[in-house]
């Protein structure tokens, strides 16, 4: 598959994106330049994906004065484990994940769940807000509203947002947050 590069529009910031597909699994691969409250960054993600679409573990690194880096592996049904294997309750009944910075991580419910035309789905996410590397349990809603098009609501914001897919399921344009340009 070819690269995917994704500009932000609300902020200085653009991602390359590849998805590397394995014989058992697939890995996702994001490098995310830019500035916030006028300071730069240089984050590298790398999120592993089983065949059936659940994360099996991600890895974030934030490069520059106060480096900073979080790794967290999942048994795949719901529960989350840090570098030590210490299990991490919080996160408990998330099985997708959201980086904040990247448009991919929508691809991973569309891709892991089957919806039928109009159906909501309701889901817990491990939200990962970057640069500042907070981690939350929030509730997201997909619905789907046609075979490219998906409605996102985050429960606990109230933002909403309809994110058109390519044939793919990746994420084509965020409105108002990111605009593929390659």
């Amino acid at each position: 598959m070819a690269p995917i590069v994704w500009q932000a529009t609300r902020w200085p910031a653009t991602e390359y994106f590849e998805l590397e597909h394995l014989e058992h699994q697939s890995v996702a691969k994001g490098n995310i330049t830019g500035f916030a409250e006028n300071t730069p960054f240089s984050i590298h993600y790398e999120i592993a994906i089983t065949a059936e679409w659940k994360v099996s573990s991600f890895h974030v690194k934030l490069q520059g004065k106060e480096p900073m880096e979080l790794k967290l592996t999942s048994d795949l049904h719901g529960h989350w484990f840090d570098k030590e294997g210490n299990h991490i309750d919080a996160f408990d009944d998330c099985i997708d994940i959201d980086i904040s910075l990247t448009p991919f991580t929508n691809t991973l419910p569309v891709r892991r769940m089957h919806f039928d035309l109009n159906e909501k789905k309701t889901l817990n996410m491990l939200y990962i807000r970057l640069p500042e590397f907070e981690l939350q349990k929030v509730e997201q809603h997909y619905t789907k509203l046609d075979d490219r098009m998906y409605l996102y609501e985050n429960a606990d914001s109230g933002f909403s947002a309809e994110i058109p897919f390519d044939e793919h399921a990746l994420v084509k344009d965020y409105p108002g947050i990111f605009k593929r340009i390659y």
